[in-house]
């Protein structure tokens, strides 16, 4: 049942919040699913009201301020503006053949992941798809420009930006054991794969430079 389902003539509430969540979002000239809105809401709700051992229903009525969602909308665009400033202003850098190979390999590792794992199961929503997918193009482009593997190849700052925080993502939601190569819940020896595939995630991370995004750890 969610919240919104739950919380006696708060339903109204839930609603509007995330509607100015998503119409704030619009007005920035950005769109986002409502949701997704709704389930970081929800999750919002959950938390403090475990933090502070009252119900959903307080949380909603008494800790959540009605301009909600138009202050996170705005505080989540400037989040991401200032991410992508970062981001686009990280330096091109020479990599080894070899690591662009490895990081590759890794991308689709995550990737493999995500597809087959429930993504409600990334409850912090760091690892972005799309990002993702757009380093693995970039890489994948970068090898195709020298033909001797021990070479080094020029890789983009936002590439090497982007690989970093999809397998920080993604090393972290294995450690916390959110994500696995077999989650059907029987024993297929996932443990000793996950952790290999963990153990080289963090091989991987060691040559990328500091994460950008802010808040974001630097390893998992």
């Amino acid at each position: 049942m969610t919240v919104a389902a739950s919380v006696t003539g708060s339903e109204q509430k839930f609603r509007t919040l995330v509607s100015d969540f998503v119409s704030t979002t619009a007005e920035l000239g950005g769109t986002i699913d409502p949701e997704i809105v709704a389930t970081e809401l929800r999750h919002r709700i959950r938390a403090i009201a475990t933090q502070l051992h009252v119900t959903e229903a307080t949380v909603l009525r008494n800790y959540i301020e009605d301009d909600w969602g138009r202050e996170m909308a705005r505080q989540t665009y400037r989040q991401m503006q200032e991410r992508d400033a970062h981001i686009h202003a990280a330096p091109n850098q020479q990599v080894p053949l070899k690591a662009v190979g490895r990081l590759v390999a890794a991308l689709g590792q995550a990737l493999l992941y995500l597809t087959i794992n429930d993504a409600a199961d990334d409850p912090t929503s760091r690892f972005n798809p799309k990002e993702a997918s757009e380093a693995v193009s970039g890489l994948g482009l970068a090898l195709t420009t020298r033909s001797d593997i021990n070479s080094t190849v020029t890789v983009g700052g936002d590439i090497l930006a982007w690989t970093r925080d999809a397998l920080a993502a993604f090393g972290d939601n294995l450690q916390q054991r959110r994500w696995s190569s077999c989650p059907c819940g029987e024993d297929h020896n996932q443990d000793k794969t996950d952790a290999a595939v963990l153990r080289a995630v963090r091989e991987d991370l060691l040559p990328l430079p500091t994460s950008t995004a802010v808040g974001q750890p630097d390893q998992p």
